[in-house]
């Protein structure tokens, strides 16, 4: 009798078989959960490491197109005033020319054949002839456009031969001017992100705030937003992270402060 029972119970019971699927079930969620967390740290990492190099770049960039700023060969001969690429308008001896607080103007004289601008182009074959000594005579000057495209979410250029993009991945850029009590004041007294037209500028503070590529999955939409955007907010009156998009993202801010060439004492 009881080896015929036993020979009816082989395999698996209804219960065992539940038991087995619940399991199963947790651990199929906690490989998820954990599938998850990994894909959300490695997202957050490329987002940091995008607006560590984006920023650096940024960083690089400005800095290096400022410290051109008001450069002249001969130092005896002033900048001569320009408005030859719109909207800048230059005063004599000026290197920088403000036009907004996400917009500015730049004026340099060459320093050698191999100068380029902002751009990457090269100096046409006429400007470079014309460079015969490294001092003692006025190079051909440059002029160039440095201003936040919002729609692009970009650092753009932009000189006689176009605009181009320089670095993307910005949500925000902001330049502060600073100026003297007098127009022929070598010291700084004051920063202004709109300072009066015949003030001589003698240094640039700029901040730059980068942005990661939209993903959901980075941070949730749901919490608060940003410290960094918050900050940027107080600091601007700009009123974001009030979207999906910008609590999804990881921010980052640069910012510096560069003296311009032969403004400063």
């Amino acid at each position: 009798m009881k080896s015929a029972l036993h020979t009816r119970q082989r395999g698996l019971s209804l219960i065992e078989l539940m038991v087995a699927m619940l399991i199963g079930l947790f651990l199929i969620l906690g490989v998820t959960q954990i599938f998850i967390n990994n894909q959300r740290t490695y997202l957050f990492q490329q987002g940091q490491i995008g607006n560590q190099e984006n920023g650096r770049f940024a960083l690089a960039l400005l800095s290096q197109e400022l410290l051109k700023a008001g450069y002249r060969s001969d130092p005896k001969t002033n900048i001569t005033a320009d408005t030859s690429l719109s909207p800048c308008v230059f005063n004599a001896g000026a290197g920088v020319a403000a036009i907004s607080a996400t917009n500015l103007c730049i004026q340099y004289q060459a320093t050698n054949k191999a100068d380029v601008t902002c751009q990457g182009t090269a100096l046409s074959d006429a400007n470079k002839n014309a460079i015969v000594t490294p001092y003692g005579q006025v190079n051909p000057k440059v002029v160039e456009r440095i201003w936040f495209d919002s729609t692009a979410n970009s650092i753009t250029c932009t000189t006689s031969a176009g605009g181009q993009q320089l670095v993307t991945g910005v949500k925000d850029l902001r330049f502060e001017y600073g100026t003297g009590p007098g127009n022929d004041s070598k010291t700084v007294t004051a920063w202004s992100a709109s300072p009066n037209a015949s003030s001589t500028i003698a240094a640039v503070r700029y901040n730059v705030l980068m942005q990661s590529p939209n993903a959901s999955t980075i941070r949730d939409n749901t919490t608060l937003t940003s410290s960094v955007l918050t900050d940027w907010n107080s600091r601007y009156g700009t009123t974001y992270g009030t979207t999906d998009a910008d609590k999804a993202s990881i921010y980052q801010l640069v910012q510096g402060t560069i003296m311009i060439r032969n403004q400063m004492q």
